[in-house]
């Protein structure tokens, strides 16, 4: 493990990177509340979606968008949906865009 400082060290800057291109991304998509991540590796916005998560996911995956429902992680967790952020940045921008035209269909 102390051989590998050099590689810890850029894996968690590439992680950091990854994590600020979804969270300025997905600022400007409407009817999302999160807080900036932690830790890990996802993103848990709220959306205001008048509609259960399952469903929400289900009809994103339409607009080639794979998501996980918030529901899956407890009651607290209806409402919200829960984004990773283990790709690389042109991935999490397309993705984000998808997300966004996803949602606003189903306004």
């Amino acid at each position: 493990m102390r051989e590998c400082d050099d590689d810890v060290r850029a894996m968690a800057r590439d992680y950091r990177n990854r994590r600020d291109v979804m969270v300025r991304a997905l600022a400007d998509v409407p009817g999302l509340r999160f807080g900036e991540p932690e830790g890990a590796f996802y993103v848990f916005p709220s959306h205001d979606i008048d509609l259960p998560s399952v469903e929400v996911v289900a009809a994103l995956r339409e607009h080639g968008v794979a998501v996980r429902p918030g529901s899956e992680f407890g009651a607290q967790g209806e409402g919200h949906l829960r984004l990773s952020y283990a790709a690389s940045p042109e991935t999490i921008t397309e993705g984000v865009r998808r997300l966004a035209r996803g949602l606003s269909a189903l306004r």
